[in-house]
C-alpha cells in the first residue's frame, strides 16, 4: 500500500483517462470531495463494519457514481483510509514532540494525539487485519520515533526496561483500541475513555518511580 494523503497525491485511478491533468494533482474541488468521502467512510465504517458503499455515499452527500469514480471498489476505499491513517499517525507523532523533555510526559502527549486517530484505526483493524503486510510495514516505519522515545525512556529509567519496546507499542495500541471501543459503544464518555487509557498506559509502561513524580 503506497502512502497517499487526502489531496490525492499518488492516488491510483482518481482521474479519468485523457483528462489532461497529471495523476499526481487534483483540482481543489476534487480534493475536497475525496476528503469528504474518506471522512464519511471512516465515520460510517468505524461505527458499523457491515456498512455498504451506498451508506458511505449517503453520509458523504455524493451519489454512488461519484463515489465509484474516486474508489471503484471497497478495497480501494480501505486502502486510501489506510494511507491517510499513516499520514495522520506521522502528524500526531510530530505534534507530540517526542524528542522534547521528559519521556513520560512525551508518552502522555503521544497517547493524547493518538486518541483522535480512533475511527481510522477502528476501520483498519476490522477491514485490513493481517491481510495487508505492506500497509502494516509502512505503519510500523512511521512509528520509529515512538520506539526511539521508549528506548530513551528505558535508558533514562523512566520506562520499564523489563518490557520490550515491541510489547510497549502493542500495549499502547491495545489500550487505545479498548478506549475507542468503549467510547463508541457509549459505555464511557470520550473524556473518561482518554483518562483511563492514559492511566492504563502509564501503569504498564512507566517504571515505578516515574508513575508518581514528585
Amino acid at each position: 500500500m503506497t502512502a497517499r494523503t487526502s489531496d490525492g497525491t499518488r492516488t491510483r485511478g482518481t482521474l479519468g483517462t485523457g483528462s489532461g491533468v497529471p495523476e499526481t494533482t487534483e483540482t481543489a474541488a476534487r480534493a475536497r470531495t475525496r476528503r469528504a468521502i474518506l471522512e464519511a467512510a471512516t465515520s460510517v465504517l468505524s461505527a458499523d463494519k457491515s456498512a455498504s458503499l451506498a451508506d458511505v455515499a449517503q453520509a458523504a452527500h455524493v451519489g454512488r457514481t461519484t463515489l465509484h469514480r474516486y474508489f471503484p471498489e471497497r478495497a480501494d476505499l480501505v486502502e486510501a483510509i489506510g494511507a491517510e491513517a499513516v499520514e495522520r499517525t506521522r502528524a500526531a507523532i510530530t505534534a507530540a514532540r517526542l524528542d522534547v523533555g521528559d519521556p513520560a510526559a512525551a508518552l502522555r502527549r503521544l497517547a493524547f494525539e493518538y486518541f483522535d486517530l480512533g475511527p481510522w484505526y477502528m476501520v483498519l483493524f476490522n477491514e485490513v487485519a493481517d491481510g495487508e503486510p505492506e500497509f502494516w510495514a509502512e505503519a510500523e516505519e512511521a512509528e520509529e520515533p515512538v520506539r526511539a522515545l521508549l528506548r530513551r525512556g528505558q535508558a533514562d529509567g523512566v520506562v520499564d526496561d523489563q518490557l520490550s519496546v515491541s510489547w510497549l507499542v502493542r500495549t499502547l495500541w491495545w489500550t487505545l483500541f479498548n478506549a475507542w471501543s468503549m467510547a463508541a459503544e457509549g459505555e464511557v464518555s470520550r473524556a473518561d475513555a482518554l483518562r483511563m487509557a492514559l492511566r492504563s498506559i502509564e501503569g504498564v509502561a512507566l517504571a515505578r518511580p516515574a508513575r508518581n513524580p514528585s
